[in-house]
This record gives C-alpha cells, structure tokens and sequence, in this order.
C-alpha cells in the first residue's frame, strides 16, 4: 500500500470532462474522503495540465488504485481528447506504481443493480442516498437540451469508486 501504514485501501476515481474533471477519493470501507472537480480551462494542452492536476492528487492521497472509465467498446461517445486523457491517467498510474482500473457504464450500472434505462440521475441520487453528505452537491434531473451539471462528473467519479468497492466484495 505505498509504504503507509494506513490499513484502508483508497481509491482515487477521475471522470474527465470538457473543461476538466471529477474525482474523488473512496477508501474501500466506504468511507469518502473527498469529492469535487478540478478545472483544467487551458486552451492547450489540456490533457497535461488534467494529467498534473492528477499527479497533485495521487501525491497528496496516495491512492493504491485509480478508477477511470473504460473508454474503448461499443457505444463510447465521448472525446477522442478525453480517450487520450484516460490513457494519460493509466500511464500515470504505472508511472508511480499505482494499480489501474477500469470500468465500463454498463459495470458502473450492474454494480447499483440498475438496468440501461436507468439515468445517471438515477445513480448520482443512490450515490447521494449512499453518502448524505452529497445530498447538497445533487444535480437537477436533466431535459431535454440541457447541459450536464458542474457536479455530474463528480457523482459519475464516485460511481466509478463505488463499482471498484462493490467488485472487491
């Protein structure tokens, strides 16, 4: 466990997002140690400046693992920025002799024991019921046209955390 004494395994779970991305730290026992979203506003290199935001992180909590999403199979619409980002954050990852993993949305959504038709809405409020003191933080359901909300990513980070968590039971 990267030579602490802490007895807890912690998880550091990134979401990329256009401007930057989610995150949060998990220690397997479930408890949340931080959440939120770290801008990245860079009109180039945006990918390294995420991947030095990161770094900062790994190096302030150093996590044993970090979750991500798992950006390749069908149906992955997001960025091919964000792609390359995820691949960064791995590479990252073996760098400082972290354990790497990802997940897909539909492991993200087996682990809540939900179905496709079931909203990111739908997990962040489970996450929230999970962890009331996210409850504030709960973003609007969505319509039609609208933006995601500032937070989303941060509640999709801890989904990604919490699928971790649930697969090690």
């Amino acid at each position: 466990m990267r030579g602490n004494s802490r007895r807890e395994l912690r998880v550091l779970s990134i979401d990329p997002a256009s401007r930057g991305f989610g995150f949060c730290v998990l220690e397997v026992a479930g408890r949340l140690v931080d959440w939120g979203t770290r801008s990245a506003r860079s009109r180039h290199n945006r990918n390294e400046r995420c991947v030095a935001i990161v770094k900062k992180l790994i190096e302030e909590y150093q996590p044993d693992v970090l979750v991500t999403e798992k950006c390749d199979g069908h149906g992955w619409r997001r960025h091919i920025r964000v792609r390359e980002l995820i691949d960064a954050l791995v590479n990252l990852a073996h760098e400082q002799k972290i354990k790497a993993r990802q997940f897909t949305q539909k492991e993200v959504r087996a682990a809540f024991g939900v179905d496709e038709a079931t909203t990111k809405h739908d997990i962040a409020r489970a996450i929230a019921n999970r962890f009331p003191e996210l409850e504030p933080a709960l973003p609007d359901r969505r319509k039609a046209g609208d933006n995601e909300a500032h937070h989303e990513r941060t509640f999709s980070a801890i989904g990604l955390a919490v699928t971790f968590w649930h697969e090690r039971k």
